[in-house]
């Protein structure tokens, strides 16, 4: 099979134009190659194409121009990689609406392979919002790049395209929005005022341990080992009775809990109604989920983890105030005692990639620059306090708090190694 690209001189009329011929794949029923071509009115840009089809060829690129339209492409994507792959519903619903954009934006009967960088770079520019939504901030601008990277490099490997038009788009720089530190005074003032014990536990839950509010809501009685003092966070199936859970980054964890937590727990517990296997969940609330569950098996409907909640930020927020606790201006939800418990593991010493885990993050980054607004002085005092902890064996035994000898010398580690043979 030849690798040639032709440069030919025609006429069309009276004009000069310059074309490029290569040859395709051999056909399976004719066994002759396809040949292709195209034109162009200056050679120098005829030079360049040629220049770039052969370099294409050689390295393997497909011969054959493909003719998979945008709309096939994504429905056969979302069929086969997306839902197939069995990613969360969630997760779903985002690459439904950056297709929905894309085929809004070119069309569907588009080839996928007519998608050039310049088109992908124009479409992240004139990003709007669809109708009913609110404007799009930087973080879902990134959210859009970021799935057409996956879906157009997924299509560059099946040698859809030659290559992917999104893969050195950057997206906007995302700000870390500033929020408010509940500290440990003002969250015991928030448990205060808050008058329903199943309120208490899941403030506590968020702000002790770090669950997200799907996760504190959908908790299971089960998730609780009340002799070890942990609570797990646990993916389950959807059954006949009761709706799936889906964790986010695939993170099954478990986290130590306080004693607070856990008394806190076995009050909510004593209290608890027959036959509900959530922990937060009334009954009424209980047969609410379950009805909700029904209707969607019955529409066909995706279930999502937001569906285990109810109103509880209007709530929360009333607490807030009854607290007398004043944000100043910043982020202060549910979510954010989830940011608090984090901070506190960090500010109590905790090794930042302990933290990550607990927190259940994929990404170590996120753990730093959304969850943690510890300062430089705190970093330093955090260190301090690590450095006399070890200090402390070395003076209990008697020898200078920084012998080296304790610390650093071979020989008393070879012998320390001996001793434990």
């Amino acid at each position: 099979m030849t690798d040639r690209v032709g440069l030919y001189r025609c006429r069309n009329g009276t004009k000069t134009q310059w074309r490029v011929r290569w040859f395709g794949d051999y056909a399976p029923g004719s066994g002759k190659q396809k040949r292709y071509s195209k034109t162009f009115s200056r050679k120098l840009d005829a030079e360049r194409f040629q220049s770039a089809k052969a370099a294409e060829l050689r390295s393997g690129a497909p011969r054959d121009l493909s003719t998979e339209t945008l709309a096939e492409y994504c429905r056969w994507w979302l069929q086969y990689r997306a839902r197939g792959q069995g990613l969360r519903p969630a997760t779903v619903y985002l690459y439904e609406n950056t297709i929905g954009r894309l085929c809004h934006y070119f069309g569907d009967t588009t080839l996928l392979r007519q998608i050039t960088a310049q088109a992908a770079e124009m479409f992240l520019a004139e990003l709007c919002p669809l109708q009913g939504e609110k404007p799009l901030s930087n973080w879902t601008r990134s959210q859009i790049l970021r799935k057409c990277k996956t879906l157009f490099g997924d299509a560059e490997s099946r040698d859809f395209i030659a290559r992917n038009p999104f893969k050195k788009l950057r997206g906007p720089k995302t700000s870390v929005t500033a929020w408010y530190y509940l500290d440990r005074g003002e969250y015991r003032k928030l448990l205060d005022v808050t008058p329903s014990l199943r309120e208490q536990a899941l403030y506590a839950l968020c702000y002790t341990a770090g669950l997200r509010l799907t996760e504190a809501v959908a908790l299971r009685w089960a998730d609780i080992d009340f002799e070890t003092g942990q609570v797990s966070v646990v993916r389950y199936a959807g059954t006949d009775t009761l709706p799936p859970f889906d964790i986010k980054d695939n993170e099954l964890r478990s986290i130590p809990l306080p004693q607070q937590t856990i008394d806190l727990l076995l009050r909510v517990q004593a209290e608890a109604p027959d036959n509900v296997p959530y922990a937060l969940m009334s009954k009424r609330r209980y047969e609410r989920v379950v009805a909700k569950w029904e209707a969607c098996r019955a529409e066909g409907r995706a279930w999502f983890n937001r569906d285990y909640g109810n109103n509880v930020l209007t709530r929360f927020k009333r607490r807030i105030r009854r607290a007398g606790i004043k944000a100043g201006g910043k982020t202060l939800t549910i979510h954010t005692l989830r940011k608090c418990c984090c901070q506190n593991w960090i500010q109590d010493g905790q090794p930042i990639n302990v933290v990550k885990m607990l927190m259940g993050h994929a990404d170590i980054g996120t753990t730093e620059r959304h969850y943690s607004q510890v300062t430089a002085e705190q970093r330093l005092q955090v260190a301090a306090a690590a450095t006399a902890r070890l200090q402390t064996p070395a003076a209990e035994a008697g020898a200078d708090a920084t012998d080296p000898k304790l610390t650093f010398s071979p020989d008393f580690a070879c012998q320390e190694a001996g001793e434990r043979r």
